[in-house]
C-alpha cells in the first residue's frame, strides 16, 4: 500500500537560541497505521509536529530541510489551508489558536470554511462530538471548559476535517483513563475503518501501545527505533531510550511523605462549595484539611473540580460557601499571605517573567545562602541546570514546567499545590520529579497534587481525595 506520508531527510533547526533539533529523519506512514512516537522529553516529537503542520518555518523561526509528502504531494507545495485539510495535528496546548465562541462553534471552524454546505458540516460537528464525548457540552462556552476537556475539543475539531492523517502531541496528557480510552478508542477505529495514518506523539505510553500498530522512538531528533509498539513493556528498553514502562515497576517505592508527615495540617477547607458564573456547581460541602510532611493526591475526572480545589487552596478563587483557612503558628486565619503557597498551574508559561531561566528561577529562591543552594539542588533534580541561558518561553513543554515546579520548590512555601505536574516529563524526569517531592516533604513541606497520569496515581499515595462530579442543579 502505498504511504500517506513519506518524510525523506527532514531536518529542522529552530530560531532564537532554540538549542533543540530535528533529524535528519526519515519516515514513511502507510493509510491505517496507529503510529506511537516516544522519547525523551527534547528529543523532537512537538518539533516533528511542527514541521508537519508546515509550522516551520511559516510560522515559528527556524531552518528546515528535507522532504515531506502528504499523499504524493510535497508539504512545502501547499497552502495552509490545504494542508489543514489533509492533515490534522493537535498541539501540546489544545486552547493554541481557538476560534469559536461554543464548543460546537470551535468544532464547526474549520468544516465551514472548507466551504462545505450547512448540513454536512453539522454533520461532522455532531460525529465528532459524539465520538469525543462532548455531545452534552456542545452549547458550552469555550471559557467554561476544563484543559481535560479542551484536549478532547482540540481532537474533535481535527477529527471534523476528517483529514487522511492525524498527528497528536500528547493528546491524553490531561485525560482521566476512560476519556483517555475513549478517545484512544476513537483515534483506533478511524484507523482501521476508515484507514486514517495516526500519528500519536505521547509520554503515557500504556494505553496508547495497546492499540499502537508501530512504535518509533526517537533520540537527539533521529530514528533510533522502529518496530514493536510492545517493548514498552521492556523495562531495560525504556531505561535505555528513556521511556516510561507500561507498568510501575515496585522498587518505584511509595509516593512522598516524610517519616512523620500528616501530624500537622497546614491549610484546611470547610464546608467549601463552588460554581463559575454561570454554570452548574463544581464542589459542594467539601472539607479537606492538607498536612505538613506530606502529600496528597486529588483525582477525579475531567471537570470534577480539582484545578478548581487547588486554585481556591491557593487563594485565586474564593469559595461561593464555606472557607479556607491556614495555619499560623496555633492560629488559624483566613486567606493565604507570602510565603504559605506555591501553585504551579497546568499552563506555567504565565508565571515567568525574566528573559532566561536562570534569571527566572533566581528571582524565586530569595538568595540567602541555604535557600539558593536548595534551590540549586532542585535545578540539577529537574535536569534544568543545561538551560540557565535560555529564555523561559523557548522551552519545550515538559521543560516549562519542570522550570516552573523548580521554582516553587525554591521559594519554600508551606504548601505547594500542583495541577498535572506531569505533563511532557519522560521516565526519568518523573522520577526526578518524585525524588524532588520526596524531599520537599522529608524537610516537612504540604503537597496537594492532582493528576489524571496513571504513572502518578499508581505510586501508592496514602493520602488521597477522590472527587465526584457533582450533577446539574
Amino acid at each position: 500500500m502505498d504511504e500517506v506520508l513519506r518524510i525523506e531527510g527532514l531536518t529542522c533547526r529552530p530560531g532564537r537560541g532554540d538549542s533543540r533539533a530535528l533529524g535528519p529523519l526519515d519516515l514513511a506512514i502507510r493509510p491505517g497505521e496507529v503510529v506511537l512516537v516516544a522519547g525523551r522529553s527534547g528529543a523532537g516529537k512537538s518539533l516533528l509536529a511542527r514541521s508537519l503542520a508546515g509550522l516551520l518555518p511559516r510560522v515559528f523561526p527556524g531552518k528546515v530541510t528535507g522532504r515531506v509528502d502528504l499523499s504524493g504531494t510535497p508539504l512545502a507545495s501547499l497552502e495552509p489551508w490545504e494542508v489543514a485539510r489533509r492533515l490534522g495535528t493537535v498541539f501540546q496546548d489544545p486552547r493554541a489558536g481557538a476560534f469559536g465562541g461554543t464548543v460546537a462553534d470551535e468544532v464547526a471552524f474549520g468544516p465551514e470554511n472548507l466551504g462545505l454546505p450547512p448540513a454536512e458540516v453539522a454533520r461532522r460537528v455532531d460525529a465528532a462530538l459524539e465520538a469525543t464525548g462532548l455531545s452534552a457540552f456542545a452549547t458550552s462556552p469555550l471559557e467554561t471548559l476544563s484543559l481535560g476537556r479542551w484536549q478532547a475539543l482540540a481532537v474533535a475539531a481535527a477529527l471534523a476535517m476528517q483529514p487522511a492523517v492525524l498527528v497528536l502531541d500528547e493528546p491524553t496528557s490531561m485525560l482521566d483513563a476512560a476519556a483517555a480510552r475513549r478517545g484512544l478508542d476513537t483515534l483506533a477505529r478511524l484507523a482501521d475503518e476508515d484507514g486514517v495514518a495516526v500519528i500519536i506523539l505521547e509520554h503515557r505510553t500504556r494505553l496508547v501501545a495497546e492499540r499502537a500498530t508501530r512504535l518509533v522512538v526517537l533520540e537527539c531528533g533521529r530514528v533510533v527505533y522502529d518496530g514493536d509498539p510492545g517493548r514498552v513493556r521492556d523495562r531495560t528498553f525504556c531505561r535505555r531510550f528513556g521511556l516510561r514502562p507500561s507498568e510501575i515497576p515496585a522498587e518505584a517505592g511509595p509516593a512522598p511523605e516524610s517519616a512523620g508527615g500528616g501530624a500537622n495540617p497546614v491549610a484546611r477547607a470547610e464546608s467549601v462549595a463552588f460554581a463559575y458564573p454561570g454554570g452548574v456547581p463544581v464542589l459542594a460541602d467539601l472539607d479537606l484539611e492538607v498536612p505538613a510532611g506530606a502529600a496528597t493526591l486529588v483525582t477525579g475526572p475531567n471537570g470534577s473540580g480539582k484545578t478548581t480545589l487547588l486554585k481556591l487552596l491557593a487563594g485565586l478563587l474564593r469559595p461561593r460557601e464555606g472557607r479556607v483557612r491556614y495555619r499560623r503558628g496555633e492560629a488559624w486565619q483566613d486567606g493565604p499571605r507570602r510565603g504559605d503557597v506555591g501553585f504551579v498551574g497546568q499552563a506555567p508559561d504565565y508565571v515567568f517573567r525574566h528573559r532566561t531561566v536562570e534569571a527566572e528561577f533566581a528571582s524565586w529562591h530569595g538568595g540567602d545562602g541555604e535557600a539558593e543552594e536548595t534551590a540549586k539542588a532542585a535545578l540539577a533534580r529537574l535536569d534544568l541546570a543545561g538551560l540557565r541561558a535560555r529564555h523561559p518561553l523557548s522551552l519545550s513543554e515538559g521543560e516549562k514546567r519542570r522550570l516552573a515546579i523548580a521554582s516553587a520548590l525554591a521559594a519554600r512555601p508551606r504548601l505547594l499545590a500542583l495541577d498535572e505536574p506531569s505533563v511532557g516529563f519522560d521516565g526519568a524526569h518523573l522520577d526526578g520529579l518524585l525524588a524532588a517531592l520526596h524531599e520537599y516533604a522529608r524537610t516537612g513541606g504540604a503537597i496537594l497534587l492532582a493528576s489524571n497520569d496513571p504513572d502518578v496515581l499508581d505510586r501508592g499515595w496514602p493520602r488521597r481525595m477522590d472527587l465526584a462530579r457533582i450533577p446539574a442543579a
